[in-house]
């Protein structure tokens, strides 16, 4: 059990929107308790979120949900004094919320200010304030470990599509800046994915339409098929727990090769 007795806090740890699917956060969460954590989920969407936890606790785990808009301090606060009165300690932070809301789909001179500013603060500011405010709980609790879900987008960008690079090129800087501000009692590393098959990005695609978008996609990764959540939970909990001792300060790609590859056709 390599997190037994250790309590996880992961933002954005609601099932996918979309019938309680797959999502990035909501596995991290069941890994971190199949390994023996206690877990705080976190997300905006009160049902989904509530559902996480529900699943944990019938499966045996032990958590607690906390309604959370990472764009306002006061919830952010309000998620770390509810976990220090649940469980009185904290050992791990993964930020994994995100935004991908407004009209972000275009360059710099395109995006409109108000989608721009939105997006930095949750996907960046929602780090920095989880980060701000839950790190002197660890420390509180003997130290730990914080992982941040960036993206392989930091290293290479799409046309027209700014703002969420942007903020992801800024995570990893910040995960440097707080490995190096914290260490040794934390570490602090990124986890930068690819694609990875999430319900919430299936929009609504009927069962033929979804096949062939994943086979499309699965064709410009060396592996020639895209990555699953769980694939993501696992190189996490790698990182939260003693396995990676002395991994400090990295962003980890995790996109089957794609990005070290000359060529996008496989």
């Amino acid at each position: 059990m390599k997190m037994k007795g250790k309590v996880s806090l992961v933002t954005g740890a609601a099932l996918g929107y979309k019938n309680g699917g797959p999502s990035i956060g909501s596995a991290i969460a069941f890994k971190m308790v199949s390994e023996g954590a206690k877990v705080v989920v976190v997300d905006i969407n009160e049902k989904m979120g509530q559902k996480t936890t529900e699943k944990i606790i019938k499966n045996g785990g032990k958590s607690i949900f906390v309604k959370c808009d990472v764009s306002k301090t006061e919830d952010v606060k309000k998620v770390i004094e509810n976990t220090q009165k649940e469980f009185g300690e904290l050992h791990c932070l993964v930020n994994c919320a995100a935004s991908y809301e407004g009209d972000i789909f275009k360059n710099v001179v395109e995006t409109p200010e108000k989608d721009w500013k939105h997006i930095i603060d949750v996907n960046l500011n929602g780090y920095y304030r989880f980060a701000k405010y839950g790190i002197p709980l660890i420390l509180k609790s003997g130290g730990g470990t914080v992982v941040n879900i960036s993206s392989a987008a930091a290293f290479e960008v799409l046309k027209n599509f700014s703002v969420y690079p942007v903020t992801k090129a800024a995570i990893n800087s910040l995960t440097r800046t707080i490995a190096i501000d914290f260490a040794p009692e934390i570490r602090c590393n990124a986890i930068c994915p690819g694609f990875v098959r999430i319900a919430n990005s299936e929009n609504n695609r009927s069962e033929k339409e979804l096949k062939e978008w994943v086979n499309g996609i699965s064709k410009t990764y060396p592996l020639k098929r895209v990555c699953s959540v769980d694939e993501i939970a696992n190189v996490v909990l790698f990182l939260a727990s003693e396995e990676s001792s002395y991994i400090n300060g990295e962003c980890i790609v995790v996109d089957g090769g794609r990005s070290v590859s000359d060529s996008h056709e496989f």
